[in-house]
């Protein structure tokens, strides 16, 4: 299947459904209320399948708030596209809010994977981990010394690396690789370091995905999970292009996110898809992305595709 036959309906402005929603969102009076409506649907879900949305934002926003100053680059300016709204936040991610709530919207994410199953949110959450981490497994050859997550959030796919990597490098014998989970929000990686009471995480780094500040050739594996969607297409270009230069001849790059082709995603109902679409102002420009050209492009080798799970896809390649 083309990447444009893949792209679903309601994504693309160009005509129809896709067209119509990209109208209705681009009124400045329906904008807020569709923000509420989608926050609203998504809170009320979320606690109606067993995750405390509200009581663990009070918790871990308390907690996170004195790690702020210490979890930020001082004179670190983000990019224009990290500020625009979404995510249903005026800020985007820039903001206490999404932070204290990142851990709840990823469970709610894995549960909506498998809405046919009653499956508690850490089981999905495993679940959903497992599959991605399986993908790549084919690719890591020897000991790994440095991994680097890349636009970390609050570090529920880092710390899922950090037991992944930990017990594959004590079944062979080898060291524990470093790990360095890496985003833009301070925000978000003070709510990360609250999260990593065990220490499974090296350090927490506050820099921008397309500039890390790292050495070249420093890592042996890049993880970059759930975040392309929200990125235009000339950041994911960027992104692709550090990754391939902090990784050494023979690492691997494993990418997570919406499959375009998959059919939960074509066939969503109107009113899902506004709401989504309303939170995701960068989902079209990642459904339109060729993503294998682009890292063929960026210098990466035999990308392998594959459906982790019926609503996203793993692209596993070598440096």
């Amino acid at each position: 299947m083309s990447q444009a036959a893949a792209t679903p309906g309601w994504a693309d402005s160009s005509h129809g459904l896709g067209r119509l929603i990209e109208r209705l969102i681009g009124i400045g009076l329906l904008r807020r209320p569709l923000f509420f409506q989608a926050r609203q649907l998504i809170i009320r879900t979320a606690e109606r399948n067993g995750i405390p949305w509200r009581a663990r934002r009070r918790e871990l926003r308390e907690a996170a708030a004195p790690l702020l100053a210490t979890s930020a680059t001082p004179g670190l300016v983000p990019p224009a596209y990290y500020v625009a709204r979404f995510h249903a936040y005026e800020q985007g991610n820039l903001c206490w809010q999404a932070a204290a709530e990142a851990e709840q919207a990823t469970d709610a994410m894995a549960l909506r994977v498998w809405p046919e199953e009653s499956l508690s949110p850490v089981v999905a959450q495993a679940r959903l981990r497992d599959a991605i981490h399986r993908a790549v497994e084919p690719l890591l050859e020897g000991r790994l010394d440095r991994v680097l997550d890349l636009g970390c959030s609050v570090g529920v796919s880092t710390q899922a690396l950090a037991r992944w990597l930990n017990q594959r490098a004590d079944a062979r014998g080898d060291q524990r690789p470093e790990l360095i989970g890496l985003d833009l929000s301070p925000d978000m990686l003070a709510v990360a370091r609250v999260r990593d009471q065990d220490g499974l995480v090296e350090q927490w780094r506050h820099a921008a995905a397309e500039k890390t500040g790292l050495e070249t050739g420093c890592c042996d594996l890049i993880s970059l999970q759930f975040v392309c969607h929200e990125l235009p297409q000339a950041a994911t270009h960027a992104v692709l292009l550090e990754s391939a230069r902090l990784l050494r001849p023979g690492g691997a790059l494993v990418m997570v996110d919406q499959d375009p082709a998959s059919s939960v995603l074509q066939r969503l109902p109107a009113a899902v898809a506004t709401l989504l679409k309303s939170t995701e102002p960068y989902i079209e420009q990642y459904f339109g992305l060729d993503m294998p050209a682009a890292l063929e492009q960026a210098g990466f080798r035999n990308p392998r595709i594959s459906a982790c799970d019926p609503r996203h896809r793993v692209i596993a390649c070598l440096r």
